[in-house]
């Protein structure tokens, strides 16, 4: 579940937005595990005098550092999906990882704070994970079942030095704070891109209401010129008349077109500037549009 996909935008705009969306938000997520990571390897090798879980540690922010490789060297051509899993494989060893380091630290005898890991790393989903509840969700749920989890295997409650008293409760309570958050992202980006569908369609609409009025101005004077030869036509030759009636029927449905492609006049927003109206002007910008777009689906 996630903001409903708009049913069309101008230029892929609203599309594109949801793409780099998810590719910053993964791309920081990246950063910040890497740096995070990399800082706990010097404590984890103070606390534990070595061991496995520097290593791992080590193998993690490595695995941080090629997604973010990968996400900056085919920005453009991962899709929305591929973004995602690259975000969540990010952030899936750290289940493992906070499994290990708590059984660790419950064996030491040193006294700590159990699953602080777990609260900051749901906040920072909440606040990071691609506008997607579904899959934000998910994470923030496998980290709050997991924190569970591992305070009623490791017997946390009557470990000695654990200094949580209110634990897991307190974890789920950041894990409800982080899903809120992420909801109320979501929520806020799918107004956004109604908003933003909004104005495409009347951006969309205006330009093609420039396009009926350029065409009306531009068979104006053609139209008028006819009208003019056919009755010095009538006038000069009557024996024409037959000719000249089915040209003025001619004439007389091209006017009515320009007349019905008129009612777009109301839908054009007239700014400063626009006081000489050129036709050729809005069918050149036209053009130059299309060949753009056309150019940018064929990319």
């Amino acid at each position: 579940m996630g903001p409903a996909r708009p049913r069309s935008s101008a230029l892929g705009v609203v599309e594109e937005e949801l793409h780099a969306r998810a590719w910053r938000g993964t791309v920081v997520g990246c950063v910040l595990i890497a740096l995070t990571e990399l800082a706990y390897v010097f404590i984890d090798h103070e606390v534990f005098q070595g061991g496995l879980l520097p290593v791992l540690r080590v193998l993690h922010v490595l695995w941080a550092l090629l997604l973010l490789g990968l996400l900056l060297s085919r920005r453009h051509r991962l899709s929305s999906r591929a973004v995602e899993a690259c975000f969540a494989g990010a952030v899936l060893p750290f289940l493992p990882l906070f499994a290990l380091a708590e059984h660790a630290m419950a064996g030491t005898g040193l006294v700590w704070v159990p699953m602080t890991g777990h609260r900051l790393v749901m906040l920072v989903l909440g606040v990071l994970a691609p506008t997607s509840l579904w899959l934000g969700g998910v994470l923030i749920g496998a980290f709050a079942l997991e924190a569970g989890v591992l305070w009623y295997a490791l017997g946390l409650g009557a470990h000695p030095g654990v200094r949580s008293p209110w634990e897991p409760w307190v974890t789920l309570i950041y894990g409800g704070v982080a899903l809120a958050v992420l909801a109320y992202r979501v929520r806020s980006f799918g107004i956004e891109l109604k908003l933003r569908e909004a104005r495409a369609e009347a951006e969309a609409l205006e330009r093609l209401a420039r396009l009926f009025l350029a065409v009306r101005d531009a068979t104006n004077t053609p139209l008028q010129t006819l009208e003019l030869s056919i009755a010095l036509l009538k006038r000069r030759n009557p024996e024409c008349a037959s000719t000249t009636d089915t040209m003025e029927r001619a004439v007389q449905r091209l006017r009515s077109l320009a007349q019905r492609l008129g009612i777009a006049d109301p839908l054009v927003v007239w700014r400063e500037g626009d006081e000489s109206f050129d036709a050729e002007t809005v069918l050149r910008h036209l053009e130059e549009d299309l060949a753009r777009e056309l150019e940018r689906r064929r990319r």
